[in-house]
């Protein structure tokens, strides 16, 4: 074969190579380009349903939110909350002032309980990065944590028993112990309260807490001297506390949120004439697990009076911070709405 025809064909060769190894090129580079274009196209889409998500909640939410601000604002600052004492007369209107209270509270709960239902599979890692969801966490947190009462029983009973400064690193420890043994010894005898307890039983738990700090930090309490000061610990002991646990708060969400008919949103709130039912229901039948989440949610403001001072009631202090994440969420969700407007 001549050199002329080898190098025809080598040509030829290279040619057929090339155009091969273009359309094999090309192709990938096609596919590439259609898959980028697709994932951009899911992640607008994407971006499009989160936006619409918080719009569809944020709305509602802070409407509820800043219902229940006013309503603590006119308990926590104004003090003007005579409807919350046990004492309070029955009329309606007073009847509703309460009703409407514990519907604010709820209504809160139902619409963050809808948006962590719907955040659980459509937008899982942005629900803890943004201001919104950082401010209900800090509204769940002060209904739920009872700690700071816990180390506030604690420090009045180690200046009645004058115990010496109790290391810091061993204080939340021992604090918990102490609760867990006020919450068991009331339990046992069937007691809402330690001032419910004969002048034996409150000197039997005093000692018994006594013994746990004694135990924990190696110090001497004389057993005189926790004898001599059972009622002040009694004191103490009846600090009134009502946490909304933060299960609770999944269960009150739960009970407070409906299936959507027919609409873009997937879960709304009941309305207040039907909560205002429930309630009234659930004084009827005492017994019933509505009745039980209704006292729960009850126990944060009843007989409530923010017109006095001191440590006895834990709840003062609570409303307060409860109050004050109110504010903070509100301004989260106004600026989450005002972004998402923007774009």
């Amino acid at each position: 074969m001549s050199p002329q025809v080898v190098s025809a064909l080598l040509v030829l060769a290279g040619v057929i190579v090339g155009l091969i190894a273009r359309d094999i090129l090309m192709a990938v580079y096609l596919s590439r380009q259609k898959r980028a274009q697709e994932l951009a196209d899911r992640k607008k889409t994407e971006d499009k349903q989160r936006q619409d998500l918080v719009r569809l909640y944020s709305d509602p939410l802070i409407n509820a939110v800043t219902s229940l601000k006013h309503r603590l604002k006119e308990i926590v600052e104004q003090k003007q909350a005579r409807y919350l004492l046990a004492d309070a007369p029955h009329t309606p209107f007073l009847d509703y002032k309460r009703i409407s209270t514990l519907y604010r509270i709820a209504a809160v709960l139902g619409w963050i309980r809808a948006i962590r239902r719907e955040r659980s599979y459509l937008d899982p890692q942005q629900a803890s990065a943004s201001v919104e969801m950082q401010a209900i966490e800090a509204f769940e947190k002060a209904l739920a944590d009872g700690t700071h009462v816990e180390l506030q029983r604690l420090d009045e009973l180690s200046n009645l028993w004058r115990v010496s400064a109790i290391a810091t690193e061993k204080k939340g420890h021992i604090a918990s112990l102490i609760d867990g043994e006020r919450s068991d010894f009331l339990a046992i005898k069937k007691a809402l309260s330690a001032s419910d307890l004969c002048d034996e039983d409150q000197l039997e738990l005093a000692e018994r807490c006594a013994a746990i700090i004694r135990r924990e930090i190696g110090v001497d309490i004389p057993a005189d001297l926790v004898a001599a000061t059972a009622k002040q610990s009694t004191v103490t002991f009846g600090i009134k506390e009502a946490y909304i646990y933060r299960d609770w708060q999944v269960a009150i969400g739960d009970m407070m949120i409906e299936e959507g008919k027919g609409s873009s949103r997937h879960f709304s709130v009941l309305g207040f004439g039907v909560f205002e039912d429930m309630v009234l229901d659930a004084r009827k039948n005492p017994e019933s697990h509505v009745a039980r989440w209704f006292g729960r949610l009850e126990s944060l403001i009843h007989d409530l009076d923010m017109t006095q001072i001191g440590m006895f009631d834990a709840r003062r202090e609570q409303l307060r911070k409860i109050y004050d994440c109110v504010i903070k969420l509100e301004a989260g969700l106004d600026e989450r709405i005002r972004d998402t407007t923007v774009e």
